[in-house]
């Protein structure tokens, strides 16, 4: 067991911090959103647009007290169909793919570079503002040439406006910004209470979430993650994982600053950690006697209607609704996609499903009734058409109107139950939705 690498009279000290992730209102009364007193654009989640003629390093300056540039999987998840009247930045530095308007995407990887401070930005259908910004390119999607998410510009359009967003720390403050919105609240709070650090519309962030979004920025505090993180191996070469030694109640891994304290007077007993390998170092750390942190928070987000029925493990969410499974898709925020039954038993931990939901599999079913099946995508007995097995609410309805004839099935055996069910006429179901990796 690692250990406490601080006597008992400095334990009083201990100051943690959070990580949380912008989507929606923050809890403090906020200045101005713009620097310049004005508001010219105003979206969900408190999101809004700032006119200007900035250049992309300069983006930050166009956004009030209490706000910082969004990411462009804020936007895309927050405009709800409104086209922008102004150009503006957004905080990632995208390439451009695709051969003309209205048929290229805005990258965070492929694709190929526009140019030191000019990536791809969002732009107004005809690529021109009042400021006189300008983009060569207009009506990109995200990722995808289709649905148009009003990417554009590229190689010499060096200035636009900035949509910025809340912060996400309940006090107004960010104090670290990684990609995709995320950002770092230092504070002091218990594991069981990681979440008041983070502003409303923010949740608590996974290890891997921490593991693909803080890019190869270190944590300048201590943040706690969601994950209940046991430890293994030794201090000079150790792993936080789910499935090693336990370091005691409200006490897991989290992660650590390369020196294991920080500011708040935060301490980590181990630091450096990988997380599941000891290598690379992801600066996992902490464990007995280090009581005190924040948590790693990331968007609400991931259902179209903007709302979130359900927070799973993984970047996963339930999202209610009525649909077919052909319709599957429909009920995903833009870059997120249905998850597959995999991603299901691997992202519901002890979550049980408030809604029916349709994962992305054409499931078969085995067996002989509720209780006494498992599904598969490989063997048994096919559904109707377009009526596969879904995850199902342990009554097998739901308050949408869905029905499953079979409850409590397995994947690819009967044990453990892991909520499947549904099959003949049963032609409807909310959507279980993934984020993939960036």
């Amino acid at each position: 067991m690692p250990a406490n690498a601080f006597n008992s009279s400095s334990l009083h000290l201990l100051r943690a911090a959070v990580l949380c992730c912008v989507m929606g209102p923050a809890a403090v009364a906020y200045a101005a959103p713009c620097a310049d007193g004005t508001t010219d654009q105003t979206f969900a989640g408190g999101m809004v647009g700032c006119a200007g003629t900035a250049t992309w390093d300069n983006r930050a300056s166009l956004c009030g007290a209490g706000y910082h540039p969004a990411s462009a999987n804020e936007w895309r998840s927050l405009f709800g169909g409104i086209a922008p009247a102004h150009n503006y930045w957004t905080n990632d530095d995208l390439r451009y793919s695709g051969a003309g308007s209205a048929s290229c995407s805005a990258e965070y990887t492929a694709g190929y570079s526009c140019g030191a401070n000019q990536p791809m930005r969002v732009c107004t259908t005809s690529g021109n503002d009042a400021e006189g910004n300008h983009c060569n390119w207009v009506n990109c999607g995200i990722g995808a040439t289709t649905p148009n998410a009003y990417f554009g510009g590229c190689a010499g359009n060096t200035t636009a406006g900035t949509l910025c967003v809340p912060n996400g720390c309940a006090d107004g403050s960010a104090e670290q910004a990684f990609n995709r919105g995320m950002v770092g609240c230092a504070g002091h709070v218990t594991w069981d209470n990681r979440a008041t650090l983070c502003a409303p519309g923010y949740r608590l962030a996974s290890a891997d979430e921490w593991v693909n979004l803080h890019g190869a920025a270190a944590p300048s505090h201590n943040y706690w993650t969601n994950d209940d993180l046991k430890y293994n191996g030794s201090s000079l070469a150790c792993t936080a994982d789910l499935s090693g030694y336990s370091c005691g109640t409200n006490q897991p891994m989290r992660v650590c600053t390369s020196g294991g304290t920080d500011a708040e007077g935060n301490a980590c007993n181990w630091a450096n950690c990988g997380y599941g390998y000891t290598t690379p170092n992801h600066y996992f750390g902490g464990c007995v006697g280090n009581t005190t942190a924040g948590a790693l928070c990331v968007p609400i987000e991931g259902c179209a209607d903007g709302s979130v029925e359900q927070v799973l493990n993984n970047s996963t969410v339930g999202c209610a609704g009525s649909v077919a499974w052909v319709d599957r898709d429909s009920l995903c925020a833009p870059g997120w996609v249905a998850a597959g039954s995999e991603d299901w038993t691997g992202a519901y931990g002890s979550t049980t499903p408030s809604h029916n939901y349709w994962t992305n599999e054409d499931l078969k079913y085995n067996g002989s009734g509720s209780s006494s099946c498992y599904v598969s995508s490989t063997v048994g007995s096919q559904c109707f058409a377009g009526q596969p097995m879904r995850v199902c609410t342990p009554a097998g309805t739901d308050l949408e109107g869905n029905a499953c004839n079979w409850t409590h099935c397995g994947l690819n055996a009967a044990t453990p139950d892991q909520y499947f069910g549904g099959c003949n006429l049963n032609t409807t179901a909310g959507t279980l939705c993934l984020r993939p990796p960036p």
